[in-house]
């Protein structure tokens, strides 16, 4: 998309997401710089986000099933965009974390999952919300992780 584009679709925005857009900003550069220096759980400390590792994961549904305000979209809908721009690393652990700062007040919990297919190991992580998992990418195809046991 080229910048004249972005620029204008900023511009259109209200003040009041203006404002999303700097805290944004500011959330996914400490969480970038808190998951290279400290990994997972301090990056999602930062985004006020629990790990949970128990093997469950919440139904797939969407945004309005989780009970969001139209405020709470708007914000995720800020930070997922700012996220998807360079320079910032969009992935879907750095989503989840950073939306879920928005989200901090709904007690968000952070997912971790895998899959295997063809040999192929994938990752993806996942945001919850009200027993309602927020994910675009659809997480019933990953096994939740779960905390590893002594001797396991």
């Amino acid at each position: 998309m080229p910048l004249r584009h972005r620029v204008r679709t900023v511009l259109a925005y209200p003040p009041r997401r203006w404002v999303d857009l700097a805290i944004a900003t500011v959330r996914a550069a400490r969480v970038e710089s808190a998951l290279r220096r400290g990994g997972v759980a301090r990056a999602a400390g930062i985004g006020h986000v629990r790990v949970v590792m128990d093997g469950d994961a919440a139904p797939t549904a969407s945004l309005d099933d989780a009970g969001l305000t139209v405020r709470d979209r708007e914000k995720l809908d800020t930070a997922w965009r700012l996220l998807r721009q360079s320079p910032f690393n969009g992935t879907c652990l750095r989503r989840a974390i950073v939306g879920g700062s928005f989200l901090r007040s709904r007690d968000p919990i952070l997912r971790i999952g895998v899959s295997k297919t063809d040999g192929v190991v994938a990752a993806h992580a996942w945001l919850e919300v009200n027993g309602v998992a927020l994910d675009p990418d659809g997480s019933d195809r990953y096994a939740v992780l779960t905390v590893p046991t002594k001797g396991a």
